[in-house]
């Protein structure tokens, strides 16, 4: 048997077997899945971390600069993640999933999350992140059930890679957040989220009030008109606003 009919007849057995999963709000579990034969599935809330100017970014920086950049971005992101029980996937070259498992209670978390990102990436580190020229960054947020399935990375290594209608709308709103909005969201994670992250006292003209801290818009996804709301706000992880 030659290795092409060897692959034929394993993508047979592959195609007629039933994909079988493990439903956990825990990705060490994934450990437990078999290579490319499972996956493991989970109710989470997401954020699509977005490079938005990532041919810019090589044109002016190079490739170890902007590589360099890519992995101080995935420092910040995991440090948050790891701090409130979420995880980073490195889903692309340009961008990551910060995933929150959990039901409707990992949407505040992860909206908190998002903006203590943008907080530590243009106040905290503001300074580590100014030798790489035109910087730009975005997130979308939305809820839903994602599956995970395990490959080999280039270097053999175990990879996951997720799969969620939900990644694609967070995906798609990230597209919509430029300057000055670095956080979008969508209508189901907004309406769930207390006043503590949708109103902010500001002073307008010395006078301290409450304001909205979410502009809305809409958008289009799979040829439906949709709503999000996107923000510029952000606050660093020990509540400062």
């Amino acid at each position: 048997m030659t290795e092409w009919e060897q692959l034929g007849q394993s993508l047979s057995i592959q195609s007629d077997a039933e994909f079988d999963y493990i439903e956990t709000m825990d990705i060490h579990e994934a450990s437990k899945v078999d290579l490319g034969d499972s996956g493991i599935y989970m109710e989470a809330t997401v954020i699509y971390f977005d490079i938005k100017n990532l041919s810019y970014m090589l044109k002016e920086n190079g490739r170890r600069k902007t590589a360099k950049a890519y992995s101080m971005f995935q420092k910040v992101l995991t440090a948050v993640a790891e701090h409130t029980g979420a995880f980073v996937n490195c889903f692309s070259f340009d961008s990551f999933l910060v995933v929150y498992p959990g039901k409707e209670e990992s949407i505040k978390d992860a909206v908190t999350g998002a903006l203590n990102i943008s907080y530590m990436l243009s106040e905290t580190y503001k300074q580590q992140f100014e030798s790489v020229s035109g910087l730009e960054f975005a997130m979308g947020l939305d809820h839903g059930h994602i599956m995970g399935v395990k490959n080999l990375s280039d270097n053999g290594d175990v990879h996951i890679t997720w799969f969620g209608q939900c990644i694609l709308k967070a995906r798609r709103i990230c597209r919509e957040c430029a300057r000055p909005f670095y956080v979008g969201v969508s209508g189901m994670v907004y309406h769930s989220l207390d006043e503590d992250l949708r109103i902010a006292t500001r002073r307008i003209l010395g006078i301290k009030k409450k304001v909205e801290i979410w502009t809305k818009s809409s958008y289009q996804f799979d040829n439906v008109k949709k709503h999000l709301y996107q923000t510029n706000h952000k606050f660093s992880i020990d509540g400062e606003k």
